[in-house]
């Protein structure tokens, strides 16, 4: 698990940038990058991002313990699932440029007016 990236995914869930994060808790735009990079991550300042990123972040670590899962265990379900997001991700981009093929030859048919490719 990358905790890093659970991190950076949360703040920009909320569209958080890094100098409004390190606003809340009280560090510079450079550290929130480099907590952004961690594998890990010391308990008080994971504390300090859970209370201002609204999320426990703790329960990722209670759910492997339960589960029995090591930290390598959970970074390859991680990977298999970024890997089946990014096979969605570019099949969606696959449909809106079809659309968009289709939309932009109806607009160009009708107008006789030409549109940049996509």
């Amino acid at each position: 698990m990358h905790i890093g990236e659970k991190i950076k995914g949360r703040a920009k869930d909320l569209r958080l940038g890094p100098t409004e994060l390190a606003k809340i808790i009280k560090t510079s735009k450079q550290n929130v990058y480099g907590i952004y990079r961690r594998d890990s991550i010391d308990t008080e300042l994971l504390f300090e991002l859970s209370k201002a990123l609204d999320t426990d972040f703790f329960t990722i670590y209670s759910k492997m313990l339960s589960a029995g899962k090591g930290i390598e265990e959970e970074m390859s379900e991680d990977a298999n699932t970024l890997g089946t997001d990014l096979v969605s991700v570019k099949k969606e981009l696959n449909s809106i440029r079809e659309k968009y093929a289709l939309l932009k030859a109806l607009y160009e048919s009708k107008t006789g007016e030409r549109l940049p490719e996509f």
